[in-house]
């Protein structure tokens, strides 16, 4: 429920009655359904190009407005202290609708197919600004009225062609994942929970105001995004209708390539695509010349339909954009050429005559064609913090989860945080990552700390540091309410680690529908209801129950469940513990066939507890079992990155009284 299905189907052209009825719709304010929505883009998308609109700011920038026009008859009770209302464009839904249907039309005529609500600071968190917060609603809400009188018009004039309203969410002026404090970064100015809050009473006016889509937009940190993801999934299970399709457009700032807060456009995408938009794109901050590179990448990694809309050129010294609508449509005809478009529209400086001169030149040059699904040895897990991380099996045969950050694992890292050393503790994270790990975990449980509090600002000092932020994170708890403070300050993929069966079915159902709906891969431990499964037939049995409910009830990508099927001590002096470490490689080579496309995991230095303080032992042991657990599917563990010794460099007798 609340979910579209989104792929494009490969069946043939849309149906004109199903556009006559949409076309119906939108002439009488309607709201066509998701499916209707999708279902005609996914037959346009195959035969053109289709087009966006042009940038509102700018565009509404071209009236001059004053201060009075933007407080018009409603807001002119100034009282001391007030903010001056001047740029605050949302706000001219209320003081100017009727020019900001007409801009609208405008878009419209030249060939957008798609408009924008005039909403991009539509939230109770931007609108503070101006100290309008009791306005948000109102607006929003008139702004997708505004928008949708704008496409029942110009549908009209072609039912053939039904035009629609996306409501668009900006990313706010204030961000999770950068600190705005130069003395301490792990400070921020906002909340998860406060953007979720935000995000969810701007969807509900959007919706109540009849938009077709959603649009989240101009990207700039993807942990916003996130939330304003949540919150969009929030609503909808809570009206217990079906989600709106989903626009989302990161914004790349520079020629790095990368977004104001340190990702990739490979590790964005990994990063929001567990809500199945309808499309990514890109948006803003440089011209059509310096975004391409990017966009390439984009449209080569997402396997959906893709949209951009750049700037007309940088800005200038006057702040103003240069680009006319010619040479901006020249920038963009090479990308139709080479079979890059889906769809196309502008932001900053482009105007009703940029989008004419695009739609003109565009419109006869066939479409980008989807990439193919994955499938088979394509499907493998994605992770990503600044970067992107793939488990792909034939180029990564191990990933090291590195262990140091663990206050149960590491002495000194949990003398650190006790002491609140997070600079120190801060240099743990960095080691690690310089002595080889892959994915960092982070485990705050331990008497006398307060978890979640510690979690929360250590993490959110990790995701300041570059070196640190682009590996993906593991958080590790056995505190639900520590797991989700940790997703909540992290904007990459991540792993949870764990959920498990252990209080029962509704439970573990409640916790993994949550890790989806953040974006993370979740490990499943060995545990139900009856305890911890000791021998191979019960981490057999439990581990396919869980990956059962979890693809049939939660729709779980199987390539994101990871399985800890229980490393338990040997050498304890009790025959029952002896075969624990053939019970594992046992039952991870029998669930590697009857769970595809899994991976399998387990927390190694278990395995020789019986001989702690002789290290040298414990870490031959380590390299012995994961020389033989690994060929049987053993894909990651958390292990002291750096200090495995390597298998065939174990003195042979050494390696004799492992193997025994």
């Amino acid at each position: 429920r609340g979910r579209a299905v989104i792929h494009p189907s490969t069946s043939g052209t849309m149906s004109a009655e199903l556009t006559k009825t949409i076309a119906d719709k939108v002439m009488n304010m309607q709201t066509p359904t998701p499916e209707e929505t999708l279902a005609y883009f996914n037959s346009e998308l195959q035969k053109r190009i289709c087009f966006l609109d042009g940038g509102m700011g700018t565009r509404i920038q071209a009236e001059k407005f004053e201060e009075e026009d933007y407080r018009g008859d409603r807001f002119t009770d100034r009282q001391p202290g007030d903010k001056d209302l001047k740029g605050n464009n949302d706000l001219l839904c209320i003081t100017k609708p009727e020019i900001i249907t007409h801009i609208h039309q405008e878009y419209l005529e030249a060939g957008s197919d798609i408009i924008e609500t005039n909403t991009f600071n539509g939230t109770s968190t931007s609108q503070a600004d101006y100290k309008m917060e009791h306005i948000v609603f109102e607006c929003n809400k008139q702004a997708a009225i505004l928008a949708k009188k704008a496409t029942a018009e110009v549908t009209k004039k072609d039912p053939t062609r039904p035009r629609f309203v996306a409501g668009a969410i900006g990313p706010t002026s204030r961000t999770l994942s950068v600190s705005p404090s130069v003395e301490d970064p792990s400070f921020r100015n906002v909340t998860w929970d406060e953007l979720v809050e935000a995000y969810m009473e701007q969807t509900k006016a959007l919706v109540e105001g009849g938009v077709d889509m959603l649009m989240i937009e101009t990207v700039f940190d993807t942990q916003n995004c996130k939330a304003a993801i949540f919150a969009v999934d929030e609503y909808f299970e809570r009206a217990g209708t079906p989600r709106l399709p989903l626009m989302l457009s990161a914004t790349i700032v520079d020629s790095s390539g990368r977004t104001l807060s340190g990702q990739t456009i490979e590790a964005f995408i990994i990063s929001v695509s567990h809500c199945n938009p309808f499309t990514i794109g890109i948006n803003c901050a440089l011209g059509a010349d310096l975004m391409r590179p990017f966009y390439e990448t984009l449209s080569k990694y997402w396997k959906g339909w893709c949209h951009v809309y750049p700037n007309a050129g940088l800005p200038n010294a006057m702040g103003g954009y240069d680009e006319t609508p010619q040479s901006f449509s020249d920038s963009l005809a090479p990308w139709g050429v080479d079979g890059l478009l889906n769809i196309v529209g502008g932001c900053c400086g482009t105007f009703p005559s940029h989008i004419k001169a695009t739609v003109d030149r565009l419109l006869p040059i066939p479409p980008r064609e989807l990439p193919e699904e994955k499938t088979g040895a394509n499907k493998f897990m994605h992770l990503s913090g600044l970067e992107p991380l793939y488990v792909d099996p034939s180029v990564i045969k191990f990933v090291n989860v590195g262990e140091r950050c663990n206050l149960m694992g590491s002495a000194k890292f949990k003398k650190l945080i006790s002491n609140s050393d997070w600079d120190g503790a801060l240099e743990v994270a960095q080691a690690q990552v310089e002595n080889g790990a892959n994915v960092l975990d982070f485990n705050m449980d331990a008497d006398l700390i307060d978890s979640q509090s510690a979690m929360g600002k250590f993490l959110r000092l990790c995701v300041t540091d570059p070196g640190v932020a682009r590996l993906p994170f593991m958080i590790d708890s056995s505190k639900w309410h520590v797991v989700e403070e940790g997703l909540k300050t992290c904007q990459g993929k991540c792993i949870v680690n764990s959920i498990s069966l252990k209080a029962g079915e509704a439970e573990f159902l409640h916790q993994a529908k949550l890790c989806k709906r953040y974006g993370a891969a979740v490990v499943v431990m060995a545990f139900d209801e009856e305890g911890q499964a000791a021998d191979e037939p019960n981490k057999v049995r439990i581990c396919e129950r869980a990956y059962k409910l979890l693809i049939e009830k939660v729709d779980f990508a199987p390539e994101d469940i990871i399985f800890d099927c229980n490393v338990l001590t040997i050498a304890t002096g009790l025959p029952e513990h002896n075969n624990y470490g053939i019970d594992f490689i046992n039952a991870v080579e029998k669930l590697h066939e009857s769970c595809p496309y899994a991976s399998f995991s387990g927390g190694i230095s278990n395995l020789s507890f019986s001989f702690r303080g002789n290290n040298e032992l414990r870490e031959a042991m380590h390299s012995v079992f994961l020389y033989h657990a690994i060929p049987k599917g053993l894909n990651m563990s958390i292990v002291n990155a750096g200090m495995l010794p390597i298998y065939t460099d174990l003195d042979d007798k050494m390696k004799e009284l492992c193997e025994a």
